[in-house]
């Protein structure tokens, strides 16, 4: 509010100040002064703000760069000329494989438990994320077979 006031001053202590300047150098002071005030009305009128009341000192520190979102991420890996799949695909997908047959009470690193596990998921879709060349085909075959999985006959609702 005090800087309107202050800027209402000003334009008030321009608008005679000039045409009485202007007038000394020959203007004659009506002309001058009829054109301070339309220069003020304006103003007035378009609302120019003068002051920036938004801004506040010191200046807030610089916001970090947004990072891209994990699925991008995970997306880019995969080399779409080859269709290999980077080692970040690979280790997110076989952490998820873990737990889902963790619910089951499943190891896929326990040889007793291959058999369970091949019947559970589907014939070697545990060994698909171990080769040395995992390609986008194999993940989404293991993401199937995921997809596929049944629930744990105790989570069921009965």
């Amino acid at each position: 509010m005090k800087k309107r006031a202050v800027v209402i001053g000003l334009a008030a202590l321009l608008a005679v100040s000039v045409p009485l300047l202007l007038s000394m150098f020959g203007v004659p002071f009506d002309f001058a002064l009829s054109w301070a005030l339309i220069v003020v009305v304006l103003i007035t009128v378009t609302r120019q703000a003068f002051t920036d009341e938004s801004a506040s000192w010191p200046p807030p520190p610089p916001s970090q760069r947004v990072r891209g979102s994990e699925v991008a991420r995970l997306a880019w890996s995969i080399n779409s000329r080859t269709g290999i799949a980077g080692h970040a695909v690979v280790r997110r997908i076989d952490r998820v494989l873990r737990r889902r047959l963790a619910r089951w009470d499943l190891d896929p690193d326990d040889p007793d438990h291959h058999e369970r596990i091949d019947l559970l998921v589907g014939e070697d879709v545990r060994t698909l994320l171990v080769r040395r060349e995992v390609r986008r085909t194999d993940i989404e075959r293991v993401l199937d077979a995921l997809d596929h999985l049944p629930p744990r006959p105790q989570e069921t609702n009965r």
